[in-house]
């Protein structure tokens, strides 16, 4: 597996390991976290022509 093809289980890592478990941040700011990346994701997606399930770090 690349680097690149990483990206989803960095995100997941992120998300459950170091905000949930590691910073012990509240629901909300998770919430918060989430929708902005999947605004963000979605941006990158309608720029690039690409799926969201496909947008790589390089995107």
């Amino acid at each position: 597996m690349s680097k690149v093809d990483r990206f989803p289980d960095l995100m997941r890592a992120f998300f459950y390991e170091w905000l949930v478990e590691q910073r012990n941040a509240s629901i909300h700011t998770v919430r918060s976290y989430r929708d902005t990346w999947r605004l963000l994701l979605r941006f990158v997606a309608q720029r690039t022509g690409k799926k969201v399930a496909t947008i790589t770090l390089t995107d």
